[in-house]
């Protein structure tokens, strides 16, 4: 419940400081537009249809963040490769991804979280690390999920976690307690931070784990 909270108050704030403030900004494009010369106002909605494009993207963005239809329609291989797509296109951070084991179709509550996991651990990345590339490793076997991420940006460190990701290694420490598996964290000034995840495929082993 707190994860989920988390996410709404978020995307809450998405929508109020950019879409709405972009929204507002259109209003004025477009009112400026009615009474303006030929030649301004074909500048004028000009600048409104670029306008209009960012607001797309956002939306886009938002969609993905509520729930990735990607994921649910072809599985997590399609969805991890547009998500860092339009990661490096937003950031400019590269992505090297390298997996095996993830053509095979994965129970829904496992793909989300390792979905979740990646997406907040790059996040961590493009606010704090100062990096311009990340790896990405996800890979599967009869028992387990794995996903790991590594840079080598600047590190912190673990005693000062709190105030260097608020939240966010709390958010992905959830993500994978809830479906039984595990997180671990490992981090060293200026020399980069590693997170990895294990996640159980088999109901029985999530269960054993949750107990």
């Amino acid at each position: 419940m707190e994860i989920q909270e988390n996410e709404r108050r978020a995307i809450a704030r998405e929508l109020h400081d950019r879409l709405g403030q972009s929204l507002a900004v259109l209003k004025l494009l477009l009112g400026d537009a009615v009474n303006s010369s030929p030649d301004k106002m074909k500048y004028t909605l000009g600048e409104a249809q670029s306008l209009i494009n960012e607001m797309m993207s956002l939306t886009r963005d938002l969609s993905l963040e509520l729930r990735p239809k990607m994921l649910d329609d072809l599985g997590l291989l399609p969805a991890l490769l547009y998500l860092f797509e339009s990661y490096t296109s937003r950031t400019h951070i590269a992505v090297r991804f390298e997996h095996y084991g993830l053509h095979k179709k994965l129970p829904p509550d496992i793909s989300l979280a390792a979905y979740r996991i990646v997406q907040e651990a790059l996040e961590n990345v493009a606010k704090h690390a100062g990096t311009e590339d990340v790896k990405v490793l996800a890979w599967s076997d009869r028992r387990l999920l794995c996903v790991r991420v590594e840079d080598r940006g600047a590190g912190f460190k673990l005693d000062e976690l709190p105030e260097v990701y608020p939240g966010g290694i709390n958010g992905m420490q959830g993500r994978a307690m809830v479906v039984g598996g595990r997180l671990s964290l490992a981090s060293t000034p200026g020399e980069g931070t590693v997170v990895s995840a294990e996640l159980p495929l088999a109901i029985k082993s999530r269960r054993e784990q949750g107990n």
